[in-house]
């Protein structure tokens, strides 16, 4: 099969926002069942895409043999009023796809299973990593509670006095100066606090030691978490009153993402200066809006365009949790697992 290489890179390398510049340099190992296609399709990034009939490599740097196909600027249907999964840098043809795998909570009570989150397709994987994070919500939250806020379950941030203030044991650990998934101080405005337990695949040891449940809880799933990339968060995500986080894709569709509500502002109901006629405090994923409920996950696919925001005066917090998308193989999942260890090695990608 042909191969491309990328031979020259970005013209203006301080406006693209990956967890490596070198990123594009990969070279994925898939089955040949499917392809993985990398899109340079953004005007930012003035990607330069050049097929290589002669570069050779070293036998200590062979590449992969199988390797990804890399599609320079492909033309895309937009703005026709109908939102479909639209990664930036990764898609994997063939992937079930919706822009919330869970249901509203209004169509849950009715459920013979109430209490529990209904999900898509019935997917038997999903269902046990909710139910699991669901059943453990309120250990999470005290989890929360104690190493974030310094407090017991009372969802006060200002618990505490001058004389006896809260006792915190982990410091937020979201950096906009990061080359990150996330880092853009134009991506959100207000403030944004991570507390995280995985951040770019890594696992965070502080996090383990403040947060030692929910740390255990997470590792209970470990085999659906999405590990072995640069692109698997799992954090304490606190989003304060009168903060937004605008209209963004995530990088790709190999993962979904689920949101455990903990802490949900008392009054979301619009007035006449909320921005949205929802909601004060939700999420839109694609053309649907949410707003959450304690306790009760939301599973959605951040391929989709999606944004957030909270009117309120008060604080948003969610566990964040990003898995593999159910219809990814134990085979695919190795493989660009593979891949992104040998990008690693051949210096590509920074820590």
């Amino acid at each position: 099969s042909r191969r491309y290489n990328v031979l020259k890179a970005f013209s203006n390398l301080t406006r693209i926002n990956l967890t490596s510049l070198s990123l594009i340099n990969l070279v994925m190992m898939l089955s040949g069942s499917r392809m993985l296609v990398l899109f340079p399709n953004s005007a930012r990034c003035r990607l330069k895409i050049i097929r290589n009939m002669d570069r050779t490599f070293s036998s200590q740097s062979l590449p992969p043999q199988d390797a990804a196909t890399i599609v320079q600027g492909p033309s895309l249907l937009t703005n026709t009023g109908k939102f479909r999964p639209s990664p930036s840098i990764f898609f994997l043809p063939g992937l079930r796809s919706l822009p919330f795998w869970t249901a509203p909570s209004s169509m849950n009570t009715n459920d013979k299973n109430a209490g529990n989150s209904t999900i898509a397709y019935g997917d038997k994987t999903l269902t046990k990593v909710v139910n699991h994070l669901e059943s453990n919500y309120l250990t999470i939250k005290q989890d929360y509670m104690k190493a974030v806020m310094g407090t017991g379950m009372g969802n006060d941030i200002g618990m505490g006095n001058e004389n006896s203030p809260p006792k915190k044991t982990l410091e937020p650990d979201y950096d906009v100066n990061l080359k990150a998934e996330h880092a853009s101080d134009k991506l959100h405005h207000g403030t944004w606090d991570w507390h995280s337990f995985i951040l770019n695949g890594i696992v965070q040891p502080r996090f383990q030691e403040a947060c030692p449940q929910t740390a255990s809880l997470i590792q209970d799933i470990e085999s659906e978490l999405f590990l072995g990339t640069p692109f698997g968060f799992s954090f304490f995500s606190t989003l304060h009153g009168e903060s937004y986080i605008k209209p963004h894709n995530g990088p790709m569709n190999l993962r979904l993402r689920i949101h455990l509500p903990l802490i949900v502002p008392s009054d979301t109901k619009p007035d006449a200066f909320s921005s949205k006629p929802q909601t004060k405090c939700g999420i839109r994923v694609g053309n649907q809006i949410r707003s959450w409920e304690e306790g009760k996950a939301i599973v959605l696919d951040d391929s989709y365009e999606h944004e957030v925001w909270n009117e309120t005066n008060e604080v948003r917090v969610i566990l964040l949790l990003d898995v593999w998308h159910p219809d990814v193989t134990i085979e695919e999942r190795q493989r660009i697992a593979s891949m992104f260890k040998y990008a690693k090695e051949q210096g590509w990608m920074k820590n």
